[in-house]
């Protein structure tokens, strides 16, 4: 019965409904950008919807390139600190760009890059004087958009069903507090992309509704940013994020890759931002403020933000949740039942490549963590950055604990560049918004990465060695430990309409083993071919083909492999597009997981995580109701060959298969 379904459920999913006729070829682009700047495996699932949020918002109000700063180019990790200065060396020569068309007189920028980057810029005409604030102007030619999004799930876990009174008086966790539909709400305001406001509303399914939540929705993240106007370079209140130096202390409240912080580190990215994903932990709710007078800026932040903790006795916090989950009678009680208060101080200077900024930071917890209420920091940071070599370095001292990290860039002829990190944070350094290239966190770790990279032509070329060790014990590891990372990736373009990307990586940790009683290598390999095809027709067909092993000395081998194919187009005269996706894959265990990519709504989270043995198929289609309505309907369905039921817990469904449904409309105006 099950092979019968998984036939007609891919089989099913080839047919085309009607006529296909060529597809937007810059939402083909798009999604096939989102998902290589999503690629990294190193991103958390909260790090790559934060993310996706952030590209985005940048793809959806696009910066003018004739009069974008370096900094505000410095957000798009693929481009590099080289192509940032050819950009505006070339619009300082020869004046402002007419068509995107001339990107390719810059000089470093590839076929590639120059994709990529049409997604985000476009060549628009240069003001004579920034616009004053006017109240009249903002309300006349600023942009608004609503998004509503509502997802169902067709099958039923064993958290929504029905309890009795005597179960739930026994195990009062047992059912969910809500209803199994999530649903937010998002609204925008965007004027030159001077002036941001607006909230992101979000539901989890199995969260209350209204009732216990007074405020209806679970999850609230308002926010209003201004930038450029006079001397506040920018100011924010609600929901931010801040980054200053390379992450030691303040680093912009998200984990990132080691591939993306080496590009973070070569950019020197600065500053605050607003908050509106979903995602419920990493930022700051309070206010910010820079002030710029010529070379130098100063920046101010207070904030009072809430947080979830698991607590021991009324006491003490044992640890932070961070999933932002309220859906049972103990994940309530730990609902916000702490406050973390920060104030920090920020000032840089910058001048003609060279860059030092001191930053300070009080934290306070209305709770101790780990023995510790109040946490104090400074660190000292510097950079610079020449047409062939960069250099960086970042030092923080926080409640006596410091961290250390340097980084060298060297920029060869034919555009290769080679990158070295060295990076030594004390054990018990424990800065709570701390995010810098790291293995495992930034505390407890030394390590060195060397990293290469190829740019330009057809043919692209990346990779990296880290070795790092971890000086005291950690979870999982009863003494002092070491590892090695290894990265390598092939971009090539043949001609305009196929690419083939090779990625493999192989990584190998020391942690404990009971079999032998002391520390062994545990290691983990994973591997992925990946042909894209375009079709003078506008169609764009992917295959992927994915590989994964786990292997330890205590346990059996673990191999995982994955086969997806996926095809976009337009139908219905062009009034519609499509992405559909299949995959076929057999994993021998969790520990083999494949995580893939795969085209959806707009603002959400679209990494699967494969694992065991079956198939996964959807379908994503964007209905155009008229030049400012849309609406995107998903439909996916995953069927498991080993199992009869899948999750366990609450989250169990007695079930072999299951199916989601999820609906988008989007408005602007």
């Amino acid at each position: 019965m099950k092979s019968r379904l998984l036939i007609a459920m891919i089989a099913g999913l080839s047919i085309p409904v009607c006529r296909v006729c060529p597809q937007s070829e810059d939402n083909i682009q798009w999604e096939s950008v989102l998902e290589e700047l999503l690629s990294d495996e190193d991103l958390t699932p909260d790090s790559r919807e934060d993310l996706q949020s952030l590209y985005e918002s940048v793809h959806y109000c696009p910066l003018n390139i004739n009069t974008a700063t370096k900094e505000e180019l410095s957000v798009l990790p693929f481009l590099t600190y080289r192509q940032i200065e050819d950009i505006h060396a070339y619009i300082y020569m020869h004046g402002p760009m007419l068509t995107l068309g001339e990107l390719q007189l810059t000089g470093s920028l590839d076929y590639g890059t120059r994709r990529l980057l049409r997604q985000f810029v476009y060549a628009g005409e240069i003001p004579e004087k920034a616009e004053s604030l006017k109240l009249k102007d903002v309300l006349e030619h600023g942009r608004s958009e609503i998004a509503v999004r509502m997802d169902y799930p067709l099958y039923l876990r064993d958290g929504f069903r029905h309890h009795s009174a005597e179960e739930l008086k026994r195990y009062p966790n047992r059912q969910y507090l809500g209803s199994r539909l999530s649903h937010s709400l998002r609204y925008s305001f965007n004027w030159q992309n001077r002036i941001r406001l607006g909230f992101t509303a979000d539901q989890d399914a199995g969260e209350p509704f209204a009732g216990r939540n007074s405020a209806g929705y679970d999850y609230w993240s308002p926010y209003l940013y201004i930038k450029d106007i006079g001397v506040v370079r920018e100011a924010v209140i609600g929901n931010f994020k801040a980054k200053f130096g390379y992450g030691l202390l303040l680093g912009g409240g998200f984990s990132i890759g080691k591939n993306m912080s080496l590009s973070s580190m070569e950019k020197n990215t600065q500053g605050i931002k607003p908050h509106s994903s979903t995602q419920e932990y990493g930022y700051l709710s309070g206010a910010g403020l820079a002030l710029g007078w010529n070379r130098f800026t100063s920046s101010f932040l207070g904030a009072s933000t809430p947080l979830d903790a698991t607590l021991k006795g009324d006491t003490l916090i044992s640890s932070f949740k961070q999933d932002g989950l309220h859906r049972t009678q103990l994940e309530w009680s730990k609902k916000r039942n702490i406050r973390q208060k920060t104030m920090a101080v920020n000032v840089r200077y910058s001048y003609r490549g060279f860059h030092a900024g001191v930053t300070a930071i009080h934290d306070r917890l209305s709770l101790p963590y780990n023995g510790i209420e109040c946490m104090d920091g400074l660190s000292c940071d510097l950079s610079l950055n020449r047409a062939r070599y960069a250099l960086a370095a970042e030092f923080s001292v926080l409640n006596g604990k410091r961290a250390f990290l340097t980084s060298h860039t060297f920029r060869l002829p034919g555009n290769w560049t080679l990158n070295s990190v060295f990076r030594s944070y004390a054990p018990g350094y424990m800065a709570i918004h701390a995010n810098s290239l790291a293995e495992s966190g930034v505390e407890n770790e030394t390590g060195i990465l060397t990293a290469f990279s190829r740019s330009g032509g057809r043919l692209k070329l990346s990779g990296y060695m880290d070795l790092f060790m971890h000086p005291e014990p950690r979870y999982g590891v009863s003494e002092s430990s070491n590892g090695i990372d290894i990265k390598a990736e092939a971009d090539w373009r043949i001609g305009h309409r196929d690419r083939i990307l090779l990625t493999g990586r192989l990584k190998s940790k020391q942690k404990d083993c009971r079999y032998t009683g002391q520390l062994e290598y545990c290691i983990r390999a994973r591997s992925r071919i990946c042909w894209t095809h375009s079709l003078k027709s506008g169609m764009e067909l992917k295959t992927q083909l994915l590989y994964s092993r786990y292997d330890f000395i205590a346990e059996p081998v673990s191999n995982g492999l994955a086969l997806i194919g996926s095809w976009s187009g337009s139908i219905c005269n062009g009034q519609a597009d499509f992405a559909v996706s299949t995959a076929l894959f057999s994993t021998d265990s969790n520990d083999s997981s494949l995580s893939v990519y795969e085209k959806g709504l707009r603002y959400t989270y679209n990494y699967i995580s494969l694992y065991g043995k079956g198939a996964r198929a959807s379908a994503t289609v964007r209905f155009r109701l008229s030049n400012d309505i849309q609406l995107y309907f998903k439909a996916g369905s995953t069927l498991y060959t080993d199992r009869n039921e899948i999750g366990q817990a609450q989250q169990r469904i007695p079930s072999g298969h299951k199916e989601d449904v999820s609906l988008q409309l989007i408005a602007k105006f």
